[in-house]
């Protein structure tokens, strides 16, 4: 390609850029309303669900909340009802296929239909890949990537049958 074509088209990608970048700036995308919404947040108890558990409790929403760690959960359902918003908490193992689909169930049924699904709960290794034991790569893979699958698909009422 000629240098100069190069530059051109550089400099007109750039400036489309910051057009665009100034039209949302200036014109924002209006936010969707999530008051009242049922929201589901999984790894709930601490760290970025916690936190986001707490905004959608902010703008009055509907919540429940999933962790494997009870205690942690106890405290943001706590923060969350003292912000006004009702909470239901189920302690499950996102690891585990079935304790989602029993959980997701029972949702459904007590409370209703989940609207918006915040698929959070992750578990990390701080070991290079060489020095991590099998189970911790498999809990992993069960909870940052399976979960992901089982979770969406239970609350969109696609449940294998049995």
């Amino acid at each position: 390609m000629n240098p100069a074509l190069g530059l051109l088209l550089f400099l007109g990608t750039l400036l489309y850029a910051y057009a665009e970048a100034l039209v949302k700036l200036l014109l924002p995308a209006k936010r969707k309303a999530v008051r009242g919404e049922l929201v589901l947040v999984t790894g709930a108890a601490r760290g970025l669900g916690r936190a986001t558990a707490r905004e959608f409790a902010r703008c009055q929403s509907r919540l429940v909340l999933w962790d494997v760690e009870a205690h942690g959960l106890k405290e943001t359902a706590a923060e969350c009802e003292r912000l006004g918003a009702t909470v239901h908490t189920f302690v499950v193992d996102c690891s585990k296929r079935e304790e989602i689909y029993s959980a997701a169930k029972k949702v459904k049924k007590d409370i209703g239909d989940v609207s918006i699904l915040v698929n959070n709960a992750g578990v990390i290794t701080a070991a290079d890949l060489l020095s991590t034991q099998d189970h911790q790569i498999e809990k992993m893979f069960e909870v940052n990537i399976l979960a992901h699958i089982w979770q969406t698909r239970s609350n969109r009422n696609k449940l294998p049958t049995e």
